[in-house]
């Protein structure tokens, strides 16, 4: 049989790799083809690199013979589409095995490292070297990476929320094999290039950023420091009319106490309820949700209020003393009960718990955990608190090892709107999120979590039983929904997922048409991750096929 493009690519991935890190189509399917949203790519298999070296090495290939790559971290990107290409016939470059923190600079707070760094590796890593300084942590999980999360412009609660906005300086691998870094590096100012973000001349390190133009093989993140004290607050909403005071609170808060606070999370009921109790499955109507009454019912049981608010403050004990109080008053019209807690005193109350053979397995003893683990979380030491809500609806149960969703069969579709801090914009989004996912016999899971004083980002988790064709159809159909309607009222999303790609990087606008014409300046064969954040010109290539079967 005569040799393929991708046959003879793979020939000289062989070379310069070795065997063992090479899979085939059918090894790489099994690992990577996984999705938590339902859908599935086919995969042409796999490449381990394990230094930027071989990955100019792997591109100069993939290049001469006209392959497209998609390059993964960690692939933990749960509920937007998890390790999966966004076109069919791509090789996966899995990253994971660049992980190497090559710099820590302990006096400026600066940290440099590879994809393959996750958070719980750069936790032990401080542990050892800078125990000081916390790690910007997430819900994703303690085995995501810090420097996919950064790129897809992620988010935190703790000091230093915008995680993109943290990263000072970054290399990259662009389409023709050259590395990509900044004039300062460039002119021999590597040290003040990682001090700086900007640099010099254009900025061109956030065209890495939500794109496709270039493999990121290096980044610096800037780490803040523990302060003296790091106190969490608790605060509830009794009724769901109470929604607007809350949202003119926070503001206030925010602009009163702003340089001590971290991001506020503002869950309605259910979502709460999601991270309390097992899913009722028995007692959903017929529509597919909880009914009111169970809803009512479950809420007053576990006492869960229609609004929970969760923030956390950052500081010296002073600041945080002044700043303890200023919260209490703004929010004493809308909440009749503050609670102030700190890492300390939740893992004091948790062990006490635990210790008690009648309480250990009680619900206010899961509850603990749960609250111990959202504290370590704000503290900066990552936790899998938050990896449990996507296996509610599932009838895959958590397993006592490391959560996997994808693996697991679970079914989650993140989407994740901006909304303004207006209380009239947010009640009118709340209603129409809630008003669609009862449509689609969805739970309407609502998360709002403050960006500054004027943004919400909210997080909905579509979720469902992937293993059930007609909820995985529901599922679809109501992310599709939220985004047409969400779109009409000016809600729109701050990331994409494979299921949403086209819906707005297709667009034939200014914008995007810049987008496809700087890639097809820099990447005219859209080796590098084709259609993401940017469709390739129409007919520029064609589907590889039956050549998939080729590295078999």
């Amino acid at each position: 049989m005569p040799s393929t493009p991708l046959m003879m690519a793979f020939n000289a991935w062989r070379e310069c790799l070795g065997g063992d890190r090479i899979q085939t189509a059918a090894e790489a399917q099994l690992q990577y083809g996984s999705c938590t949203t339902g859908l599935s790519r086919i995969i042409a298999g796999a490449l381990r690199p394990r230094s930027t070296a071989e990955v100019i090495q792997i591109v100069g290939i993939a290049r001469d013979h006209s392959i497209p790559l998609y390059p993964i971290s960690t692939g933990h990107n749960w509920g937007y589409g998890t390790a999966n290409p966004h076109t069919d016939g791509c090789v996966v470059l899995d990253l994971s095995g660049m992980a190497r923190i090559s710099d820590f600079d302990a006096e400026l707070g600066l940290v440099t490292l590879e994809p393959g760094v996750t958070q719980a590796v750069l936790r032990d890593y401080l542990d050892r070297n800078g125990p000081h300084f916390m790690v910007p942590t997430t819900g994703a999980g303690p085995d995501c990476s810090i420097l996919a999360n950064a790129l897809e412009r992620g988010y935190g609660i703790t000091p230093y929320a915008d995680h993109f906005g943290a990263v000072t300086a970054l290399e990259a691998v662009l389409a023709d094999g050259t590395l990509y870094r900044s004039a300062l590096t460039e002119l021999g100012g590597q040290a003040i290039d990682r001090a700086f973000k900007w640099g010099v001349g254009p900025y061109l390190d956030g065209l890495f950023a939500q794109g496709n133009l270039g493999i990121v093989t290096q980044m610096t993140v800037a780490l803040a420091r523990r302060p003296e004290r790091i106190q969490m607050f608790l605060f509830g909403v009794a009724a769901e009319a109470g929604l607007e005071g809350a949202v003119v609170a926070i503001q206030r808060i925010i602009r009163a106490v702003g340089g001590t606070l971290g991001s506020i999370n503002l869950m309605n009921n259910r979502r709460m309820l999601a991270m309390t109790v097992p899913y009722p499955l028995e007692r959903v109507a017929s529509n597919g949700i909880m009914p009111p009454e169970v809803l009512a019912e479950l809420a007053n049981r576990h006492k869960v209020p229609a609004w929970t608010g969760v923030g956390a403050l950052y500081g010296s004990r002073t600041m945080v003393s002044a700043a303890q109080k200023i919260i209490k008053r703004i929010l004493k019209p809308v909440s009749n009960r503050v609670l102030f807690l700190t890492p300390e005193s939740g893992a004091r109350l948790n062990r006490i718990l635990g210790s008690i053979p009648v309480l250990r397995r009680s619900g206010l003893a899961r509850r603990m955990v749960t609250l111990d683990k959202s504290l370590r979380l704000l503290a900066g030491s990552p936790s899998d608190v938050a990896l449990p809500l996507a296996y509610w609806r599932s009838t895959a149960r958590p397993p006592k090892g490391p959560l996997n969703p994808a693996r697991d069969g679970c079914g989650l579709i993140w989407y994740p709107p901006l909304v303004p801090m207006k209380a009239n914009d947010v009640r009118r989004y709340v209603d129409f999120v809630g008003d669609i996912c009862v449509a689609h016999g969805i739970e309407p899971l609502i998360t709002l979590t403050t960006l500054s004083d004027r943004c919400f980002d909210s997080s909905v988790p579509i979720l469902f039983d992937r293993a059930d064709v007609a909820q995985r159809a529901r599922a679809t159909a109501c992310y599709d929904a939220l985004f047409e309607v969400g779109k009409r009222h000016g809600f729109l999303p701050y990331r994409l997922g494979l299921q949403a790609m086209d819906r707005v990087a297709a667009s034939d606008t200014p914008f995007w048409n810049l987008v496809r014409s700087i890639k097809s300046a820099i990447d005219p064969h859209q080796i590098i991750a084709p259609a993401r954040y940017a469709p390739p010109p129409r007919g520029l290539f064609s589907k590889l096929g039956n050549e998939t079967d080729a590295t078999a």
